[in-house]
């Protein structure tokens, strides 16, 4: 049975609302505390009043560390609690997006200049063709060979290298694997003739990934494994020369990737301690990735510690 994106946002902040949320989140405050008294009533035993200051010490956890999440329905969880393979965009507006190419909508032109609606129509798609090749392609997105043929729509004249390598999005994956729910992908296709008479395309999408670890990662609740998400955005503007696209302006902007990492080619998603650490140190305001009017600043591979993916 499918739901609806506005159902399940309504749903959600009705939760979120719930009185009965706040006596849950004490619940399990208290269950903790009675758990820590218990193990730090045998320290007594064995070291006096080290037992003690052990539980008042340690009676707070950490916000990202739920330690009994069954006391609390998933979809009312806290954001700062990890995301699960059970629902793996909770919190997230991407979860009402489309799913993977089907969120790139090639709209319906008119004639404009000299461009029939079919030669607009066919740039248009090479422009679509080139965004899913080098964000969708699960062959390119798990370190599989290049997309060379999404590539080849550039004019390698009017993109260099790094601005080419920035255009691809990859995962190890030996790292991670993508969660079975897809990709959600949202934006904006549009163009107009510039003031020589060319066709020029403006495209501004955002991809989020969900992600599983790879290895015998944290399990947020038994068998349900924790599921990390990585949003990406790409801004670029390109005009139609010559049977090839060539790339103008152009700017990217990657959330909840661990912006320390070794510049290896892949992305690597934060999950959620990397997450809140990341936040905490963050110089500067968080940035809300779904700020869908944000203009990014100029230039490739911008990484930022975001309020949520």
């Amino acid at each position: 049975m499918s739901i609806e994106p506005a159902d399940y946002v309504a749903r959600l902040r009705a939760r979120a609302n719930d009185p009965g949320r706040e006596e849950a989140l004490r619940r399990d405050r208290t269950e903790r505390r009675r758990r820590i008294a218990l193990a730090a009533g045998a320290g007594v035993l064995l070291l006096g009043g080290f037992g003690f200051w052990l539980a008042d010490v340690t009676g707070e956890r950490p916000p990202y560390e739920p330690y009994s999440p069954e006391t609390l329905y998933e979809a009312s969880w806290p954001r700062e609690w990890p995301y699960s393979e059970n629902m793996p965009f909770r919190d997230s507006p991407a979860f009402g997006w489309a799913e993977g190419a089907d969120g790139i909508y090639v709209p319906q032109p008119m004639p404009s200049g000299e461009f029939t609606r079919e030669e607009i129509t066919a740039v248009l798609d090479d422009v679509k063709t080139l965004l899913v090749g080098t964000n969708l392609s699960e062959e390119t997105l798990f370190g599989g060979s290049e997309p060379a043929a999404a590539l080849a729509l550039l004019d390698p004249r009017g993109a260099g290298d790094a601005v080419r390598k920035d255009l691809v999005t990859r995962f190890d994956p030996d790292e991670v694997y993508l969660h079975e729910t897809g990709i959600r992908t949202r934006g904006t296709l549009t163009h107009e003739l510039s003031a020589a008479g060319e066709l020029v395309v403006r495209a501004d999408y955002s991809f989020v990934y969900p992600l599983v670890s790879a290895s015998a990662g944290r399990e947020v609740l038994p068998g349900v494994p924790e599921v990390a998400r990585i949003s990406v955005r790409r801004q670029l503007t390109v005009t139609s020369r010559g049977g090839k696209l060539v790339l103008g302006a152009y700017a990217s902007e990657v959330g909840n990737h661990d912006c320390s990492a070794p510049r290896d080619g892949y992305l690597h998603p934060l999950f959620a301690e990397g997450r809140w650490k990341a936040a905490r140190a963050a110089e500067g305001p968080l940035v809300d990735p779904y700020g869908e009017k944000r203009v990014l600043p100029s230039g490739p591979g911008h990484c930022v510690a975001p309020t949520g993916t």
